[in-house]
């Protein structure tokens, strides 16, 4: 629960997350809204100044048709005036990726793996947005909770895999996604690790610690050859760079042939 200031408007904002629709979510959402607004009357006695409740329940995945702007708890008989709790429906998964990036908050980015029309193209678009919107630690932060959304997308787009080379080395290394993987392989590390298959998570750790070689010989690494490098898929290829990168004076000797 927050309290946001909309406008002129004070209000508090309670929004729940959903991976799936349940059957309960309607009730659940009544029993927490009559608590809050009663926690509200305790500590302020007078009714004007109690600030509005708004509940929004944000569903990750589901049911392929539209779900309406609104859900609802009734308390009272269907034949009388309306009494309960009225709740906002956002299926973010439902919508473009357009619609995600126009929102106002960056925050909405991390969901971009689950809509609808999310793909290679869509997810350059996503991340570009987002480190046009966001800096720093933030920054960090939201691209790994993107990670973790395209883990969960029950569409199995396998957009993780064309996240992740968007990111920098810097950020792949530093987060739980490296780590995992980096427990299960050699020094450099097997930076997906079951997560998407041992296969991947190798050929992953090669790439990172040729480029960890590089930097430490002072080879310089133009963009085209470490997008080159973090795509590459066969551990027998990297391999081969690898070796070549001991002795090599230039990028163009590892990768020539390739």
């Amino acid at each position: 629960m927050i309290e946001v200031l909309a406008g002129e408007e004070r209000r508090l904002e309670h929004v729940e997350w959903q991976l799936e629709w349940e059957a309960n979510v309607p009730e659940r959402l009544f029993e927490y809204h009559v608590l809050v607004a009663m926690t509200v009357m305790d500590k302020t006695s007078a009714a004007h100044l109690r600030p509005p409740i708004r509940t929004t329940v944000v569903l990750l995945s589901g049911r392929e048709k539209p779900w309406p702007d609104l859900g609802e708890y009734r308390t009272s008989p269907q034949n009388e005036p309306f009494c309960g709790v009225v709740f906002r429906i956002d299926a973010v998964y439902q919508k473009t990726v357009a619609e995600l990036c126009g929102r106002s908050s960056a925050f909405w980015l991390i969901f971009t793996p689950l809509a609808v029309d999310a793909d290679a193209v869509n997810m350059k678009v996503a991340v570009d947005e987002l480190r046009a919107r966001a800096r720093g630690a933030e920054l960090e932060e939201l691209l790994v909770a993107m990670v973790v959304m395209a883990d969960i997308d029950k569409r199995s787009r396998n957009l993780r895999e064309v996240i992740l080379p968007l990111l920098s080395e810097e950020t792949v290394m530093q987060n739980w996604f490296y780590k995992q993987g980096e427990a299960r392989g050699r020094e450099a590390g097997q930076a997906l690790g079951e997560a998407r298959g041992e296969a991947r998570g190798k050929a992953v750790g090669e790439a990172t610690a040729l480029l960890r070689i590089l930097e430490r010989r002072g080879i310089a690494v133009p963009a085209e050859a470490r997008e080159k490098i973090l795509t590459c898929t066969t551990t027998a290829v990297l391999e081969t760079w690898l070796d070549r990168a001991l002795t090599a004076a230039g990028i163009d000797e590892v990768l020539t042939d390739s």
